[in-house]
C-alpha cells in the first residue's frame, strides 16, 4: 500500500505491505485451529489416547509461533519517506516509532530504478546519494512498486535506471 500525502513543499510517502489478512484475522484463524485440534485430541484422550493431548498442544504452539513471526512483523512493518527541500528522510520501523532512520542529501538523491532480468522477477527501487544507497519497498508487490515509482517521481526525485538505454516505463 502506497500512500502520499504532500503539504507546503515537503511529501512524506509511506509504504506498507499489502496483506491478504491483518493481525486481528490471524488470531482468530489460529483460535479456530486451536479450538478444532483440541477437541479432536479431546476426543482422541477419551477414547484412551491420552498421548494425543502433548502433541496437539505442541502443533498448536508452534502454529501460533510461526504465525506471529510471519504475520506480526508484516501487519506493522512500514517505510516513511520524506522529501523535503534540503534532504530525503527514510524511517523504517514496525509500530510505534521507526526503529532505523537514514538522511539523504536532497540536492544528490534520486530514485534509481532496477528493471527486472526474468519476466519473474520484480523491479528494485533504491534511494541513492553520493554516499549511501537504501533499498525501499522491497516489501511491495509490483502494482504498489509502481505506485511508489510514480508517487516518489511526482515527489521531485529523479530517476535512473540500470539499463537506461531502454524505456523506463511510465
Amino acid at each position: 500500500m502506497v500512500l502520499s500525502e504532500t503539504r507546503a513543499d515537503t511529501t512524506v510517502i509511506t509504504l506498507r505491505p499489502h496483506l491478504s489478512a491483518d493481525w486481528r484475522q490471524v488470531k482468530r484463524f489460529m483460535a479456530l485451529i486451536a479450538a478444532v485440534v483440541f477437541v479432536v485430541a479431546a476426543a482422541w484422550s477419551a477414547a484412551g489416547i491420552w498421548l494425543a493431548l502433548p502433541f496437539a498442544g505442541f502443533e498448536v504452539g508452534l502454529l501460533c509461533y510461526l504465525m506471529h513471526r510471519v504475520c506480526f512483523r508484516l501487519s506493522y512493518l512500514y517505510q516513511r519517506i520524506t522529501i523535503e527541500p534540503g534532504r530525503v528522510l527514510i524511517e523504517q520501523g514496525v509500530r510505534g516509532p521507526p526503529r532505523r532512520r537514514w538522511e539523504l542529501s536532497r540536492p544528490d538523491a534520486h530514485l534509481h530504478v532496477i528493471l527486472p532480468a526474468r519476466s519473474v522477477d520484480l523491479m528494485r527501487l533504491t534511494l541513492r546519494d553520493d554516499r549511501t544507497g537504501l533499498e525501499v519497498g522491497a516489501f511491495l508487490h509490483a502494482d504498489a512498486r509502481e505506485q511508489a515509482r510514480r508517487a516518489l517521481r511526482d515527489a521531485g526525485l529523479m530517476e535512473t535506471s540500470d539499463r537506461w538505454w531502454q524505456t523506463a516505463g511510465p
